[in-house]
């Protein structure tokens, strides 16, 4: 699909955000009504774990591109079942690597598969990530190189990336944002979090005024009111996660 396309397709709308063991296939299809994108993952990429699940799914090119298929095809089917075929939602996989072997088999894998949108988790965490340079530990000084390598590498697969991050990591993001966006990077997703329990708007206002990529946001959206602040903040398309784990018409709800 066209990046014109995509970007048109998630301005001023809502979607799925990814969530650690929860979003697969076809919980992201059930979650198709009122959605612009359906986020499946996250996928976690590791050498040190021999047990294979939905999560953590095999390394080998062939079976990580055969499981990302299925996994596509599975959530596009049953979206199609369930909102018809022609408001099935884009399609983006939220994958954490832990190495530039990973980020390369993932994105040729999920580009194969068909997918719309790889998300790199720059977000989470699974152990030492700070020692490894991992998750949202790439935004920190001692790794931002590798997060603007890997978001080269992944801007060169040739499909487009979204670059996943989380306030409270870094105090700003401005640099980080307009490399990534004269690296070709198609978006920036920022969960703005705050400490207090709160979505740390003015976060996503210095980040706006940083860059001119798609710019999504999520974190503490529950309703129409909280999904119409962050777009006022400056957010092109929000994310709704926990709030969609019970309430399959959430999004439909929460139209701003």
């Amino acid at each position: 699909m066209p990046f014109e396309e995509l970007a048109d397709r998630l301005k001023g709308r809502l979607f799925l955000s990814s969530m650690m063991g929860r979003c697969d296939a076809a919980f992201c299809a059930s979650r198709a009504g009122g959605c612009a994108m359906v986020q499946l993952g996250a996928f976690v990429l590791r050498d040190d774990l021999d047990e294979h699940d939905t999560y953590n799914p095999q390394r080998e090119p062939a079976a990580l591109t055969a499981f990302m298929k299925n996994q596509v095809d599975t959530c596009r089917a049953g979206a199609a079942e369930a909102v018809g075929e022609d408001n099935v939602p884009v399609i983006s996989a939220n994958i954490f690597p832990c190495t530039d072997e990973h980020v390369e088999i993932s994105a040729a894998a999920f580009v194969e598969a068909g997918g719309d949108l790889y998300e790199l988790n720059a977000h989470g965490g699974i152990g030492n990530d700070r020692e490894r340079g991992t998750g949202a530990m790439l935004f920190i000084p001692e790794h931002k190189a590798k997060l603007m390598r890997w978001a080269e590498m992944l801007v060169d697969g040739g499909g487009p990336v979204i670059i996943k991050g989380r306030g409270g990591v870094i105090p700003d993001f401005t640099d980080h944002v307009k490399e990534l966006e004269q690296l070709g990077v198609f978006a920036f997703h920022i969960n703005v979090r705050g400490e207090d329990g709160t979505p740390d708007l003015h976060l996503l206002e210095r980040i706006r005024q940083a860059t001119g990529m798609l710019l999504l946001g999520s974190g503490y959206v529950t309703d129409a009111k909280a999904a119409r602040a962050m777009f006022d903040a400056g957010a092109d398309g929000v994310g709704i996660a926990e709030a969609a784990m019970n309430d399959p018409d959430v999004f439909l709800k929460c139209r701003p």
